[in-house]
């Protein structure tokens, strides 16, 4: 029984390059998630204080001021430092009390290289 043999200038699987390239880009992609996920984390929570908020009496019938105070309220308790209360926005929309939250949050990826995420949340969003 001849057992087959292949010649050593055929490769089989990933070659070294290959797999440094792979690694490299996993790398960045992990270096994304990690400097991202705390912006969004953020985000969500401006999602959720604004929900409470059109739900809440103060956005329905308060004043601007009352509006602004519990927008600080619920920001402290879910620790939201990206946005204050002189940063909100309230307008009237066919009689409807709208707040919107909107900013801009800079991630340093690398030396020389900064990403720029621009968020705008709403009461009306739902």
């Amino acid at each position: 029984m001849k057992i087959p043999t292949r010649s050593l200038r055929q490769q089989e699987g990933i070659g070294f390059i290959g797999l440094i390239f792979i690694f490299a880009v996993a790398a960045v992609v992990l270096l994304l998630g990690l400097k991202l996920v705390p912006v969004y984390l953020e985000l969500f929570s401006v999602k959720k204080v604004m929900a409470a908020m059109a739900q809440g009496e103060e956005v329905k019938s308060g004043t601007v001021t009352d509006i602004r105070k519990s927008f600080d309220r619920r920001a402290v308790i879910d620790n939201i430092q990206a946005v204050t209360a002189a940063d909100l926005e309230i307008t009237k929309d066919a009689g409807e009390t709208v707040v919107v939250a909107t900013w801009q949050h800079r991630v340093a990826l690398f030396t020389g290289y900064t990403l720029l995420v621009d968020f705008s949340v709403s009461t009306k969003d739902g």
